[in-house]
């Protein structure tokens, strides 16, 4: 058995306009620029979370093409609040990303998303 370590980025506050330099964009923008995978962290206790992941991908391309291409997964929080089913639901049939269902609150779907993270990760490590 061996041991790797990876870092993980959790990056709050990219904001509409971000590939133009608003709010703290080229900062969070380079620092997501390192990352071989991305996990987009949506709260879907709001119905607008088709908009919020669509608004992240634009600022990501906008920044720098292909960024949003990364291998990627879709980690629906809030599952423990009622008519998130619902939710997770328009994200499946919206998008072909992999979706983790995950309460943070309550720990729900965490090994799950640590599964999920492990894979991605070693799937985008080359070796040579």
């Amino acid at each position: 058995m061996f041991l790797f370590y990876f870092s993980v980025a959790d990056i709050p506050g990219l904001i509409t306009g971000a590939h133009l330099n608003k709010g703290l964009g080229h900062a969070f923008l380079r620092h997501i620029e390192r990352c071989r995978c991305l996990l987009y962290v949506l709260d879907i206790s709001h119905m607008d979370s088709l908009i919020t992941f669509a608004s992240l991908r634009q600022e990501l391309e906008l920044y720098k093409e292909q960024l949003s291409q990364r291998p990627a997964a879709i980690v629906a929080n809030k599952i423990d609040i009622a008519e998130s089913e619902v939710e997770i639901q328009r994200l499946k049939n919206t998008f072909s990303l992999p979706i983790i269902p995950v309460s943070a609150k309550y720990g729900s779907g965490i090994p799950e998303l640590k599964k999920k993270l492990r894979k991605m990760f070693t799937d985008s490590v080359v070796i040579s």
